[in-house]
């Protein structure tokens, strides 16, 4: 995934008129309660976007405080005399950075929205280009996710408990350099920053399109801001209710499912590259063991790939359908050639590596953004034992890497107000919203739309059935079309609507 930013500029006395000539569809909408916002100024930033930042308070509890600047991305609508407004959009993570992603991702929204919608996305609070949770540099993120992550036994459990089975200290490092600044990354903040955005680009409701995490930004948005809504779509919901532990036993179950599903499909395709004579499974089972046992083999640009790229690559992977042939390739390669070269690309999408070998932040910024949303305590060794048998023991394949890691948030980290926290998301005034729901989605399972549905007043569903994270711009024409008349006319698909994959 990769970005970038962009923005327009303003004049001397002289051309004050034509300024404001320019500026009059994307003027800053003060609304009642809120405080004024500074002018957007844009400026060309390659392919056809424009660039911003935005300044927001680091602390919305002294908005004229310290500032940080949000990096802002957009392609403007391509029919101007047709144009509804802005839709904002965010792709996730939490920290993903839009002003990288948009960039890859914006040719998949049709081509109605495209003509419509000036499509505009930021990075969070803590992400990209916005005042970045970048805690090591590129050298050392290169060494330290290589390392294996997964305990190999019992007695291993102590050292990935304790951090010391790493020769990195990431979180330690994160504190080291930010400090207090940890404690204002979480999403009800980021709400609050999309609040500003909106009223910068001159919309006085908002339209906004959020996958995954997103979701939980659109939600927090519809409880703090609910008058302000036009549309709101939120695609593949993060599970609100669920524990730590349900979201990783969730996880491990998703993608434990998702690389059955793909096994299954390659045993029955004569042409899957990894159908291994009809036993792909066993194929698999035996190349994971040879990883486990210390097998490194090279790409073709002469990168290695280890334990930790093979379950990374595999995961990344599971997300997409449509990546599954990619996958099948990679893990014949990997068993026949000794070539890592498809399960490294895969990994470095994961992982946020650009193609000039430096990384975005995504990784780093992950686990301190939930630790500052919900700062829960770490759990005790003898739990963090435990799981790791169950989980072991229950999913053969990704048990391991998903229960490598203890859960709760490291004690070192500040902890923030509690009305910085997520808390109880619930939405009762906020005008209807489309949520969709993939039925075996192996990242965000289908109970978070359940949930969500749930938590905002009114809103409906749209259910797609497959195995796949997302729904939105991933070629299911059905989707794309109750979601098109949704931002377009604010028009709901019927209640228990669903759409096949």
């Amino acid at each position: 995934m990769t970005g970038t930013v962009r923005s327009m500029s303003r004049r001397v006395v002289l051309m004050v008129a034509l300024v404001a000539a320019l500026l009059a569809s994307s003027a800053p909408l003060a609304q009642a309660g809120e405080l004024p916002v500074e002018p957007l100024i844009w400026r060309g930033c390659r392919g056809g976007f424009e660039c911003a930042t935005l300044n927001v308070a680091v602390d919305y509890s002294e908005p004229d405080g310290e500032q940080v600047e949000v990096a802002l991305i957009r392609r403007l609508a391509t029919s101007p005399d047709t144009r509804i407004g802005s839709l904002v959009v965010n792709y996730g993570g939490p920290g993903d950075p839009g002003t990288e992603t948009l960039r890859t991702a914006y040719e998949a929204l049709p081509s109605e929205i495209r003509e419509r919608f000036d499509i505009v996305s930021f990075d969070p609070r803590g992400t990209g280009r916005s005042r970045a949770v970048d805690c090591v540099d590129d050298a050392t993120f290169d060494r330290a996710w290589a390392e294996d992550v997964t305990p190999d036994n019992r007695a291993e459990l102590p050292a990935f408990y304790d951090g010391t089975a790493f020769s990195v200290d990431l979180i330690g490092a994160c504190v080291d350099r930010h400090g207090e600044w940890l404690a204002h990354v979480g999403t009800r903040n980021v709400a609050r920053d999309l609040d500003r955005l909106r009223s910068a680009l001159g919309d006085r409701k908002l339209t906004y399109l959020g996958f995954s995490y997103g979701t939980a930004i659109g939600a927090l948005y519809a409880q703090e801001f609910p008058d302000r809504i036009r549309a709101l779509v939120l695609d593949s919901a993060v599970n609100l209710s669920t524990t730590p532990e349900q979201r990783q036993r969730g996880n491990a179950r998703g993608f434990e499912d998702a690389l059955d599903a793909f096994l299954d499909a390659c045993a029955e395709d004569s042409n899957c590259p990894f159908v291994s004579d009809g036993a792909p499974r066993a194929a698999l089972l035996q190349l994971r063991d040879e990883f486990e046992a210390g097998l490194t083999i090279e790409t073709i640009d002469g990168r290695t790939v280890g334990v930790t790229e093979f379950y990374v690559g595999m995961l990344a992977a599971l997300y997409s359908r449509d990546a599954w042939g990619d996958l099948a390739e990679g893990l014949r390669m990997a068993r026949d050639d000794r070539d890592g070269s498809y399960l490294r690309l895969f990994n470095d999408l994961y992982a946020g590596r650009r193609d000039d070998g430096t990384y975005n932040n995504l990784q780093e910024a992950i686990s301190v953004i939930n630790c500052a949303d919900q700062p829960f305590e770490r759990v005790p060794f003898a739990d963090f034992q435990a799981k790791f048998t169950e989980l072991t023991t229950r999913y053969t394949v990704f048990g391991r890497p998903f229960a490598g890691a203890p859960l709760g948030c490291d004690p070192r980290l500040p902890t923030p107000d509690p009305d910085e926290q997520l808390g109880d998301v619930r939405a009762t005034d906020a005008p209807p919203v489309l949520i969709i729901g993939v039925t075996h989605d192996p990242a965000t399972p289908y109970a978070g739309a359940i949930d969500l549905q749930r938590r905002i007043r009114g809103s409906r569903i749209l259910t797609l059935e497959a195995t796949q994270h997302g729904g939105y711009t991933s070629g299911v024409l059905c989707v794309d079309a109750a979601v098109d008349e949704y931002l377009m006319r604010r028009v709901l698909p019927p209640r228990n609507a669903r759409c096949q994959g």
